[in-house]
């Protein structure tokens, strides 16, 4: 059933109300929150400011909804969203049938995919490169994204994070839409190598086991690639292979190890403020 208000009829955009979830922008959303496409064609963005964020980076939306809920005191309004993106409000009911296990958001968005980003893109930019080598966890990978982008990095490259698409909608939220404003791109070693080696980085690498500290980084003047290897695994034998400076974070004893995402935010730090 669609149903609208005389208010909203007469004070701005029309929003219609989704009571089924055999409405047609019901199963819709159902269509895109079951597709396990490498290359999904639309997606979802969860939250408000992932939405602006999206939006602000040039990302086009299809379709903007929120739970009843969340609309006690009108529709939320979205900075960057112009008048003509439809707008509906999903019955709390409706909106449970539809994620399932799946996190709910009070407020998501339908978007129209972009091309996704490439090895190519990096291509004579400047900044550092982050190579997640067999970084897995999601919210790890999101941190370090945020991070990237804070800092100037070029971009983020991620293999095998067991990721299909960055289009994720972990990925997008533990970004908090970042994932759009500097490149991720999913690529197999073998490309990264060559791409490493075709730019002339010079490579990086974090070990706890390493001679030389961190803080030596700022010495590099070179752009670098800064690999970061798995939770468990660490870097890869390929990656390893290509690696021109070893650093270690010094640590007290109270302390084996960090999370990956902080040891890859402070080496970032470290060589971008090497100036």
């Amino acid at each position: 059933m669609v149903a609208t208000t005389s208010a909203q009829r007469t004070a701005g955009p029309t929003v219609r109300r989704v009571e089924s979830a055999r409405h047609p922008a019901a199963r819709r959303i159902a269509d895109v929150l079951r597709s396990r496409s490498d290359t999904p064609r639309v997606f979802v963005i969860d939250d408000r400011e992932n939405i602006e964020q999206a939006v602000a980076c040039g990302i086009e939306l299809d379709s903007v909804y929120a739970t009843g809920s969340a609309v006690a005191e009108g529709f939320p309004t979205l900075a960057g969203v112009g008048p003509g993106t439809p707008l509906h409000v999903l019955d709390d009911a409706v909106a449970s049938s539809l994620f399932g296990r799946q996190k709910q958001s009070r407020v998501f968005a339908l978007a129209h995919a972009p091309r996704p980003p490439r090895l190519g893109d990096l291509t004579g930019t400047t900044g550092d490169v982050v190579v997640l080598d067999g970084v897995r966890l999601v919210g790890n990978i999101g941190a370090i994204t945020r991070t990237a982008c804070a800092l100037g990095a070029a971009g983020v490259v991620l293999l095998d994070s067991d990721l299909r698409t960055i289009l994720d909608r972990r990925l997008i939220r533990a970004s908090r839409g970042l994932v759009f404003a500097t490149p991720v791109v999913i690529a197999d070693r073998d490309a990264c190598v060559d791409f490493v080696r075709r730019e002339r980085l010079s490579v990086a690498a974090l070990s706890a086991d390493a001679a030389e500290p961190l803080h030596r980084i700022r010495g590099v003047a070179d752009r670098l690639a800064i690999v970061v290897g798995g939770e468990r695994g660490g870097v890869s034998p390929a990656l390893d292979s290509l690696t021109a400076h070893r650093y270690a974070i010094p640590m007290t004893q109270k302390v084996e190890s960090l999370n990956v995402s902080v040891a890859a935010g402070i080496a970032l730090y470290e060589h971008a403020t090497r100036r």
